[in-house]
């Protein structure tokens, strides 16, 4: 069944209440400022994830909004950091925070998303001991994301990099925001302690795939939709599962200079960056992430069975093919 508009009308929702929420302030220019990315839209799944899973328990959805709103605004703070950090100059398609403002003023809007998001909090319509351990999930996933944030920036500078070291990394930057969402909305839906951890594996699992799944996208996708020039990650140094593999592959092969060459030069040219990804393609390291991801998305969907037959069980399914599948 196509629950497309059922989805786009969810995602709407979502947009809606998240831009009501960053529209209050004194101050003009950061407003603007924290409302640049919300206002360029995104795949909103976090929130989404939150309500379909507190509706797939046996709740509301509704009551899941607010906490799914605090999430999706915790994750554009992150954002906006991550593209100071990276020096990205695009996001969504749009010119990133500190280009459209100036470095302070992102950092700043960062800090102000994130203090609005704990504020936000407070709206959700749950007794108090299910609050305090909403509270500790979210405060113990955004620990952990910054973790993951350091990890990455750690990583760039170092000449090798494993695999478990890089899956760890892609847990706590990317799949522990997405396993807080459905835990938090099974937690509010008042699911079961079985549903309540299923979903969070659900999630973490769908995390990591997507995580994969976009560091193909960043190679091998198309910047008109993935809103960032393609081979950024090379230029930047990123260490992913596509070029720790071909690290290791390449170790004693000469064409391994091929890759050096532009991985972490920000000044690498455009056939340099094309020269590394056509390598990365002739060894197999892109379809082996692919093939990682989509083993991520298998393991996420079986854990699907811990809830009953409805619309948003098979919402939730297809936003695992989505996460592990969007068009490259």
């Amino acid at each position: 069944m196509d629950h497309t508009e059922k989805m786009k009308e969810l995602v709407n929702e979502v947009d809606q209440a998240i831009l009501r929420y960053v529209e209050h302030g004194k101050h003009e220019k950061l407003i603007k400022a924290m409302r640049h990315y919300p206002e360029a839209g995104g795949k909103r799944m976090r929130p989404v994830m939150a309500i379909l899973t507190a509706e797939a328990v046996g709740g509301r959805g509704k009551e899941a909004l607010p906490f799914g709103c605090a999430l999706e605004i915790i994750h554009n703070f992150t954002l906006v950091h991550d593209d100071v950090i990276d020096q990205d100059p695009v996001r969504r398609g749009k010119p990133a925070v500190h280009i459209a403002f100036d470095i302070p003023t992102a950092i700043i809007a960062g800090d102000a998303l994130f203090a609005r998001a704990y504020e936000i909090l407070a709206d959700i319509d749950v007794d108090g001991e299910a609050v305090r351990r909403l509270l500790r999930s979210v405060s113990n996933t955004v620990f952990l994301v910054a973790e993951g944030q350091q990890m990455d920036v750690d990583n760039e500078e170092r000449a090798e990099v494993s695999r478990e070291e890089y899956l760890d990394m892609v847990e706590k930057k990317t799949a522990v925001l997405f396993a807080c969402a459905a835990e938090g909305g099974a937690i509010i839906g008042r699911g079961t302690e079985e549903q309540i951890s299923s979903m969070k594996e659900y999630a973490r699992l769908l995390g990591i795939g997507f995580q994969i799944w976009d560091d193909v996208l960043g190679i091998k996708g198309d910047a008109k939709k993935t809103g960032k020039p393609v081979g950024s990650d090379i230029r930047n140094g990123k260490r992913t599962l596509i070029v720790v593999d071909a690290l290791e592959r390449l170790e004693k092969d000469p064409r391994k200079n091929v890759l050096t060459a532009a991985l972490g030069n920000a000044n690498a040219s455009d056939e340099a960056v094309h020269a590394a990804i056509q390598l990365l393609e002739d060894i197999g390291s892109i379809e082996q992430a692919r093939q990682f991801a989509l083993d991520y998305a298998r393991r996420a969907k079986e854990l699907l069975s811990c809830l009953r037959d409805c619309t948003e069980k098979e919402m939730l399914r297809e936003m695992v093919d989505y996460a592990v599948g969007r068009e490259i």
